[in-house]
């Protein structure tokens, strides 16, 4: 009974080391310790079954194995979950949904031509990539990548968010447990995007084509696609991955993360417990060194362009664009003779 005892004590010991490393305070830590006793440590509870095996290996500090070996580089790996680089459409219902609001996204897009927003894609020194003539790291080797941040990693960029309602209002309701990670992602030509992975093979990545499409394509693993305006697709960010735009326009895509399918909604709510604890402590640790994930973010933002000539539009986009200029000339003008009738 004591060597029992003795063995609980340490594995609860070794529990509360593991969630310390994610920098749970205490009703963090005890609400998570009560949600271990009752469902992850009854083996009957099939709900939790792959947060259960994933804590079991970092219990037992074993490596985790991917369940693919074109995900080896992943760092964040939870077995037990379907691994596939691409993923068809019939798998997300809603992704219809997803492709019809395209034409107002797309003009919110268009409409940052003019509103500004997008930075350089950087990355801390130590991330993959080769070294920035600036801040950190970059993922490319040749061309230009600029970002257009929404959501990253759970931090919130408001003043984007503000530019492109229409657009946070499809990710709130169309794409289910989304991961608060989204953002425009334009290359310009001649960009060769590094083979690298993503964070954690806990989510899925989606891709929504909206510009300069010609010329482009995405390696996942051994399979390579196009890219077609209006048709979304989904692939795995933790398998290696890479990317080219060959075409005479900067391409644009609107990418949007969500929590893989197989994990239940126990699950993800125990790894966001985590994940935005760990989150919280390294943006706090922002403002005293200069190599975070976050404080590299929150720096290149200083890299923004003056003007928009990075941009490289079509002339259907250049067409679209004094549309929707005029259009809201003719409303402002509607609104004043409104007001002047009054």
């Amino acid at each position: 009974m004591e060597a029992s005892d003795s063995s609980e004590t340490l594995l609860f010991t070794r529990m509360n080391e593991i969630l310390s490393e994610y920098h749970l305070n205490g009703l963090q830590k005890a609400a998570a310790m009560k949600f271990i006793k009752e469902k992850i440590a009854d083996a009957n509870c099939t709900e939790v079954a792959r947060v259960r095996f994933w804590l079991l290996n970092k219990i037992n500090k074993k490596q985790m194995i991917p369940p693919h070996e074109r995900q080896i580089g992943c760092p964040d790996i939870v077995p037990g979950i379907r691994a596939s680089p691409w993923w068809d459409n019939s798998e997300f219902p809603w992704i219809d949904k997803v492709n019809e609001c395209f034409e107002d996204i797309r003009n919110e897009l268009l409409a940052l031509y003019s509103k500004g927003g997008f930075q350089p894609y950087r990355g801390p020194s130590w991330a993959t990539g080769i070294p920035a003539p600036d801040i950190g790291n970059q993922s490319h080797d040749r061309g230009d990548w600029n970002v257009f941040y929404l959501y990253l990693h759970g931090m919130e960029f408001n003043d984007n968010i503000a530019k492109c309602p229409k657009t946070v209002e499809m990710i709130k309701n169309i794409i289910p447990r989304h991961y608060e990670h989204a953002f425009f992602s334009a290359v310009n030509p001649h960009t060769h995007i590094l083979s690298h992975h993503g964070p954690t093979n806990k989510k899925l990545r989606l891709h929504l084509p909206i510009t300069g499409l010609e010329g482009t394509r995405l390696r996942c693993a051994d399979q390579t696609e196009n890219f077609v305006e209006a048709h979304a697709k989904v692939f795995d960010d933790s398998f290696d991955h890479e990317a080219w735009h060959d075409g005479e326009t900067t391409r644009v895509n609107l990418i949007i993360d969500f929590w893989h399918p197989d994990l239940t909604n126990d699950e993800v709510k125990f790894f966001k417990t985590l994940q935005n604890s760990k989150l919280r402590a390294e943006k706090r640790l922002t403002a005293e060194y200069q190599d975070t994930f976050y404080s590299v973010i929150e720096r290149a933002k200083e890299l923004r362009p003056d003007d928009n000539t990075w941009w490289q539009l079509s002339d259907f986009d250049k067409n679209i664009l004094n549309t929707i200029a005029t259009s809201n000339i003719e409303n402002v003008e509607e609104a004043k003779e409104e007001e002047a009738n009054e």
